[in-house]
């Protein structure tokens, strides 16, 4: 089976422990052992992880009694593109879609190159419509 969008391993990660956190309310400081735990997600991938999301602004660390990470803005604020773009990096696809050896343009474009392009768009967009809170509240954790 051909997956459309295929994002990997760390999106779903950190989209399981953002929901969490997120599901813990405004201002919880959650420990990456904690969102491990609950996840079943391995305590060093979370730290990994945990480290993009606070160079992106989407969580920041605590250190010291009261240590772990907390949600930089509302999760009402942050978007699923947000998180993908964080951990994965810019979403970018400058192969053609019909000849993956040949990099496809408005100038040079390839049968399906406006298709793909208006295809690519609207799932940038859906990402960006979907929020960190509609994702929370769909989450079940035990």
């Amino acid at each position: 089976m051909t997956k459309l969008l295929d994002l990997g391993a760390r999106t779903d990660y950190a989209v399981k422990a953002l929901a969490l956190l997120a599901q813990r309310g405004e201002g919880a400081i959650v420990t990456v052992k904690e969102l491990a735990e609950e996840t079943g997600i391995s305590q060093h991938f979370l730290y990994n992880i945990f480290d993009d999301l606070a160079k992106a602004g989407i969580v920041r660390s605590f250190r010291g009694v009261k240590r772990g990470f907390a949600l930089c803005r509302p999760p009402e604020d942050i978007t699923f593109y947000d998180i993908v773009s964080a951990v994965e990096g810019l979403i970018e696809k400058p192969h053609c879609l019909l000849d993956r050896t040949r990099t496809c343009s408005a100038i040079n474009p390839c049968a399906a190159h406006f298709f793909w392009v208006g295809l690519r768009d609207y799932a940038e967009q859906s990402m960006r419509e979907l929020t960190l809170a509609q994702i929370a509240r769909k989450t079940p954790f035990k």
